[in-house]
C-alpha cells in the first residue's frame, strides 16, 4: 500500500521492538521518548484567555467599537422610555387634568415612546448587522490562517494527528468561535418557564389586555414566518458552502504527501480561499467564476454568511423590536382601560412589570454564556495550530536556504544514516544506512515489508529529518537545500495516485507552475496513447474526475496511468496510468532529475504491468533522470542498473540482477518465492547500457 500520513508504509510495526538498550539508562531514555511521543500525538492547545479571545477580532476593531457605541446608544434610548412613561402615570393620578386632557397627555407620551422604540430598534438592527459581519470576517480570517498553517506543517505532524481532528479545528471550532464573537445564539429553553409564568399572571390581571397583547404576538409571529424560512434556507446554503470548503480541506490534508511532493501548498490554499472567501480581498458580493450552478448558489461561506447576517438581523429585529412595539401598544390600551375604570393603576403597574420580565427572560436566553466559554476553548485549540512551527519549515528563519544555480543532476549519497519515526522513536527504521546512487541511473530497492524501502525515498523528499548520518544530493547536504527547489526536482509515482475533485486537465497539470498550451497537452497525451480515450468523453479534458476518481468507472480507472509523469507509451485501455505517472511530465519547472516509483505495478494485471514497465523504461531511455524504484514484484526491477536488497533495516546486498542472483542468497530467496525465474526478459542489458547504445 502507499505510505499514508497516519501509517508510513514499508516500516516496522509499532508493536515490534527492533532494538532495545542493553542497560537501564538506554531503557529509561526509550521510555521517555515513547512518553513524549504519546504526548505529541494528543492535540495540544494554547492556554486560552478572555483577552486573547477578544484580540482575535483586532483587525475588526473599528467595527467592534462602532457596535459597542450602538449598544450603548440603544440601551440609552430604551432606558429613557420608563421616564417618559412616568408622565402618563402622573397624568392619570393628577387632579389638574380632566378626562380629555389626560387622554391627550397619554397619546402624546406614547407616541414619543413609540418613536424612541423605533429609534432603538434601528440602532439595534445596525448593531446586530455589524456583529454578524464581525463574526463572519473573524472566522473566515481564522480559517484561512489555520489552513495555511496546516498546509505547511511537516509530514510528522500528519503522522501524529488524525485528519478528522484537523478538519474539526477548521469546522466545529471555527463555528464555535464565530458564534461566540458574533451575536450569541438565544437560549430559549432557559427563559421559557419564566415567560410562561408571566403570561399566566398577565391573564389573571387582565384577560382583555393579555388577549390584545397575545394577538399582537401572533401577528408578529406570522410576519416572521417568511423571514424564518429564508433564514433556514440560508443556513442550509451556508452548510453546503462550508461543506465544499471542508471537502477541499479534507481532500488536501488526506493527501498531504502528494501536495507537498508537487509543491502545491499555495495552489491548495487558493482553492480553499475560493470556497471560504477572503474578507480582505475583492468584492465579496460577486459570485466566483464558474460556480453559478453549484448547490450552494455558487457563493462561498463568507458571501452566504453576509446574507445570513442580514436576514438574521432583520428577523431578530422584527421579533424583539416588533415585540416591544406590541407590548407598548398593549400598555397604551391598558392606560385607557384604567381611565375607563376597567383596570386599576396597581394592576397595570404589575402587568407592566410582568411584561418586562418576559422581555428579560428572552434577553437572558440570548446571553449564552456557555457558548462564550466554548468559544474561548476553541480559540486556544485553533491558536495552537496557527502558531505551531513545523519541524521542517519551508522557510528557515535561522538560515537562508541554498538554491543551486544548475538543475539537479541526481547524484545521491546516504552516509551512515539512522532514522526512527517521531511517533515510534524506539523502533529504528534505518541503522547505519550507506548507499551511493549515481546520476542518470536506475536503482531498485527490494526486500520484505518493513525493511525501510519507502522510508528511504521519504527521506530524499525530506518529509522527515534523519537522526544520524547525512544525505547529500549533488554534493549538497539535503538540509541546506531549499525545500521547494528540492521537491520540484523530484517526481513521485505512488502505488495509487490521488485524484482531486477536478477536471482531467487539472489533474494532469497538478503541480505545474507555468502555462501549458492545449497543443502541448494533447501532444503529451497523444504520445501516451490516451488522447483518443480522453476525447471520447463529451467534456474531453474538462471531464470532472471526482475525488479519488469516484466519477470514473472501474473500467475507466484501469484504462490509463501514464501521461502525467512521462508523456509516453500507454494503451487506450489504461488512462489511469496517466494519472499515476504524472510527476515526470516534461512541462514541470525542471526536467526531474530524480523520479521515485513506489510499487507502480502493484495490483495490476500482467498486461498493465508490462505497459507500466515499458513506460518507465522508455522514460529512462529518453531522458537524463535518476530513478529509484521501490518494488515487491522483482520482475519490474530486473533491468535496474543496481538493485539494493534491504533486510532488517540495513543493506544486505547491492548489484545487478544477475550478480545478486549468483552471489546473494537473500535476493535468490526473494526470486524463488515469486517464481520469476522463468519470466521472459525484454533484454539482459541494463538501462544505462541501452542509453549508451542509443
Amino acid at each position: 500500500m502507499t505510505p499514508s500520513a497516519e501509517e508510513p508504509a514499508d516500516d516496522v510495526s509499532p508493536d515490534i521492538d527492533i532494538e532495545k538498550g542493553s542497560d537501564s539508562t538506554a531503557a529509561s531514555e526509550t521510555k521517555k521518548k515513547s512518553t513524549a511521543s504519546k504526548k505529541e500525538q494528543e492535540f495540544e492547545t494554547e492556554t486560552p484567555s478572555l483577552l486573547r479571545f477578544v484580540l482575535l477580532a483586532r483587525p475588526e476593531l473599528p467595527a467592534l467599537l462602532t457596535s459597542l457605541f450602538l449598544v450603548l446608544a440603544a440601551d440609552g434610548v430604551n432606558l429613557v422610555v420608563p421616564i417618559v412613561i412616568a408622565r402618563a402615570y402622573d397624568a392619570l393620578v393628577s387632579p389638574v387634568f380632566d378626562e380629555d386632557e389626560r387622554g391627550n397627555v397619554i397619546n402624546q407620551t406614547m407616541i414619543l415612546v413609540l418613536v424612541l422604540t423605533a429609534v432603538g430598534s434601528i440602532l439595534g438592527w445596525i448593531r446586530g448587522f455589524l456583529q454578524g459581519l464581525i463574526g463572519e470576517r473573524v472566522v473566515a480570517r481564522m480559517r484561512l490562517r489555520l489552513y495555511r498553517s496546516v498546509l505547511f506543517q511537516d509530514i510528522s505532524f500528519f503522522d501524529e494527528h488524525k485528519s478528522g481532528e484537523i478538519v474539526s479545528r477548521l469546522g466545529s471550532d471555527a463555528t464555535l468561535l464565530q458564534a461566540s464573537l458574533s451575536t450569541s445564539v438565544p437560549e430559549v429553553l432557559s427563559g421559557m418557564s419564566k415567560a410562561i409564568v408571566c403570561v399566566v399572571l398577565m391573564f389573571y390581571l387582565s384577560v382583555r389586555l393579555t388577549s390584545v397583547t397575545l394577538g399582537g404576538v401572533v401577528l408578529i409571529s406570522g410576519l416572521s414566518v417568511p423571514l424564518g424560512k429564508a433564514l433556514g434556507d440560508l443556513s442550509r446554503r451556508y452548510q453546503d458552502a462550508l461543506g465544499v470548503a471542508q471537502t477541499r480541506s479534507t481532500e488536501t490534508i488526506g493527501s498531504m504527501r502528494t501536495v507537498q511532493s508537487f509543491v502545491a501548498e499555495e495552489k491548495e490554499f487558493g482553492r480553499f480561499a475560493d470556497a471560504i472567501g477572503d474578507p480582505d480581498k475583492g468584492n465579496i458580493l460577486l459570485y466566483p467564476k464558474g460556480t453559478e450552478g453549484r448547490k450552494d448558489g455558487g457563493r462561498n461561506t463568507l458571501q452566504v454568511g453576509y446574507s445570513k447576517a442580514t436576514v438574521t438581523s432583520t428577523f431578530f429585529t422584527l421579533m424583539f423590536g416588533g415585540g416591544m412595539i406590541v407590548l407598548y401598544l398593549s400598555l397604551w390600551y391598558g392606560f385607557h382601560l384604567v381611565n375607563g375604570g376597567w383596570m386599576s393603576i396597581g394592576d397595570l403597574t404589575a402587568f407592566q412589570s410582568y411584561v418586562f420580565q418576559v422581555a428579560f427572560a428572552i434577553g437572558q436566553a440570548a446571553g449564552n454564556i456557555a457558548k462564550l466559554i466554548e468559544g474561548i476553548g476553541a480559540s486556544g485549540r485553533m491558536l495552537y495550530l496557527i502558531n505551531r512551527t513545523p519541524a521542517i519549515p519551508k522557510q528557515d528563519a535561522e538560515k537562508e536556504p541554498f538554491v543551486p544555480n544548475e538543475r539537479m543532476r541526481g547524484d545521491i549519497e546516504f552516509n551512515k544514516v539512522s532514522f526512527a519515526y517521531a511517533s515510534r522513536p524506539d523502533n529504528t527504521v534505518l541503522k547505519d544506512y550507506s548507499l551511493t546512487i549515481p546520476a542518470n541511473t536506475t536503482t531498485a530497492l527490494v526486500g520484505s515489508s518493513g525493511a525501510g524501502k519507502s522510508t528511504v525515498v521519504s527521506l530524499l523528499q525530506r518529509f522527515y529529518d534523519i537522526s544520524g548520518g547525512s544525505i547529500t544530493i549533488d554534493g549538497h547536504e539535503i538540509t541546506d537545500l531549499d525545500l521547494s527547489w528540492l521537491r520540484s526536482n523530484i517526481g513521485f509515482v505512488q502505488q495509487e495516485p490521488h485524484l482531486f475533485g477536478l477536471t482531467v486537465r487539472d489533474n494532469l497539470l497538478y503541480g505545474v507552475n507555468r502555462e501549458v498550451s492545449q497543443k502541448e497537452l494533447e501532444s503529451v497525451c497523444r504520445d501516451a496513447n490516451c488522447l483518443d480515450f480522453i476525447e471520447s468523453w463529451p467534456e474531453h479534458f474538462e471531464t470532472m474526475v471526482g475525488e479519488k476518481g469516484v466519477k470514473l468507472s472501474g473500467g475507466q480507472k484501469q484504462q490509463g496511468r501514464c501521461s502525467q509523469t512521462a508523456g509516453f507509451s500507454c494503451s487506450v485501455r489504461h488512462l489511469y496510468l496517466a494519472f499515476m505517472l504524472r510527476p515526470a511530465i516534461p512541462w514541470r519547472s525542471y526536467s526531474n532529475a530524480y523520479v521515485h516509483t513506489d510499487e507502480a505495478t502493484s495490483a495490476l494485471d500482467a498486461e498493465s504491468e508490462h505497459l507500466v514497465q515499458s513506460a518507465i523504461e522508455n522514460l529512462m531511455l529518453r531522458s537524463s533522470r535518476t530513478v529509484i524504484i521501490v518494488a515487491h514484484r522483482l520482475s519490474t526491477v530486473q533491468k535496474a542498473d543496481q538493485i539494493v536488497v534491504m533486510h532488517d533495516h540495513k543493506i544486505a546486498g547491492v548489484g545487478s540482477h544477475q550478480k545478486l542472483l549468483e552471489e546473494n542468497s537473500r535476493y535468490k530467496d526473494l526470486i524463488k518465492r515469486q517464481s520469476v525465474m522463468t519470466i521472459p526478459m525484454w533484454s539482459t542489458s541494463s538501462l544505462s547500457e541501452e542509453k549508451k547504445s542509443d
